[in-house]
């Protein structure tokens, strides 16, 4: 009889074992844009167990069915699910609402309103005089370029004000005000962050950027560095 009672403890002990050690897997992506998202928190509430997806999203965790899992990311709304089976998932987060401040770029604020390339002057500069308040004072003047030489310094000056007007578009985003909306940092150390970590026009004008994935991704690298890399303005000193 003893057997029995010790057969019945063996088999129930192993399948406790093997259903406390089941796990679940999948894959975290930014809600429509599917950027698979690095660095988001996952908690077992039942179990508390406790990871974090990896470079390309992905995470497993301890859990069995009737768990309830938590995902977090810093720039993300956090969401909850609850497991009614253990098939991998694939979870979205939804980034916070909190909008940067409205940057409006158009062809007329991004050109130079005192600059005209008039065709009548058979494209040359033209500059409309004015006087210190901006009124118009009825006289112009003529930038005259000559032949291919001129044309290519025409064409370098033009390509050097497009750069400046990109640079003062990314400094208007990354500001302060701005970025401490996604990066829990405030005074120095935002000003650290953003010296480290405001991109240059190639970076942000690239197709494929997405502002919040970059902050999370520069946020991850930041927490990484050693304290004194965290200060470029000393290292400058």
């Amino acid at each position: 009889m003893w057997r029995c009672y010790i057969l019945i403890f063996v088999v129930f002990f192993t399948s406790s074992f093997s259903y406390g050690q089941s796990v679940i897997k999948g894959r975290v992506f930014e809600n429509k844009t599917r950027i698979s998202l690095e660095d988001i928190q996952i908690q077992n509430q039942s179990n508390k167990a406790f990871t974090t997806t990896d470079e390309k999203g992905r995470f497993t965790i301890a859990a069995k069915t009737g768990d309830v899992l938590v995902f977090k990311g810093f720039a993300y709304l956090p969401d909850t699910v609850f497991l009614t089976d253990m098939h991998d998932r694939e979870i979205f987060l939804l980034p916070h609402q909190n909008f940067l401040d409205e940057v409006k770029v158009n062809s007329d604020t991004t050109q130079n309103l005192n600059n005209y390339y008039d065709p009548r002057f058979h494209g040359q500069t033209v500059i409309y005089q004015h006087d210190a308040n901006m009124n118009y004072t009825g006289g112009i003047a003529i930038r005259m370029w000559y032949w291919k030489k001129d044309t290519h310094k025409r064409e370098r000056r033009e390509k050097e004000i497009k750069e400046e007007e990109e640079r003062d578009q990314i400094a208007r985003v990354f500001t302060r005000k701005n970025i401490t909306q996604y990066v829990p940092f405030e005074g120095k150390d935002m000003d650290d962050f953003l010296m480290l970590y405001t991109p240059d026009t190639k970076v942000y004008f690239a197709n494929n950027f997405n502002l919040l994935s970059y902050l999370n991704g520069c946020y991850q690298k930041y927490l990484k560095l050693p304290e004194d890399k965290r200060h470029p303005g000393k290292l400058a000193e």
